[in-house]
């Protein structure tokens, strides 16, 4: 056992174990350049079949969002009153109003030992989402970009992956 241990401790920073890399609706943009330009394009009252056709063509690559999601965006907290609106107004407005996120992410993995026991995961590349609000077929308000760039560093240990639940799971997927 001991051999083992001291084998690893001689591979830390070197022995690699398997990467990852996580990509959502890839095929929609080339490049965070291009996703940026196009989202730039959009402007507020443009009807929502040019908006969709703008940004990934397929309503399949977006989640629709319900109505505390939307004022959340649109107003920063779900117990905000759009401004100018009595709170007999405030339904009938939010009620009128669906919206969609859209996901656009490539984040790559790298693990690794950086001790016998200690294992390190590095993160690199791009979170964005973009959140739209339309009323009545046409874009309510610009365009919500969020997100950006990945670069994480994480560490655990071996033990930390070896729960009783984890290997449960392997056991029986």
């Amino acid at each position: 056992m001991m051999v083992v241990v001291l084998g690893l401790a001689g591979c830390a920073g070197k022995f690699p174990v398997p990467d990852g890399s996580e990509d959502v609706n890839e095929k929609c943009f080339s490049s965070e350049a291009e996703m940026e330009a196009h989202v730039a394009e959009i402007l507020p009252g443009m009807p929502e079949e040019h908006v969709l056709g703008v940004l990934c063509h397929k309503k399949e690559n977006l989640v629709r969002l319900d109505r505390r999601d939307i004022r959340i965006a649109l107003l920063g907290g779900d117990n905000q009153l759009f401004a100018g609106k009595s709170t007999n107004d405030d339904p009938e407005l939010i009620d009128s109003l669906y919206g969609y996120r859209l996901n656009y992410k490539s984040v790559k993995r790298v693990h690794g030992f950086s001790s016998p026991i200690r294992i390190r995961t590095d993160e690199s590349g791009f979170n964005y989402f973009v959140t739209l609000i339309f009323q009545d077929g046409v874009l309510y308000a610009k365009p919500i970009l969020s997100g950006g760039v990945v670069d994480n560093t994480s560490s655990g240990t071996v033990f930390d992956a070896l729960t009783p639940g984890s290997i449960v799971n392997r056991i029986f997927p």
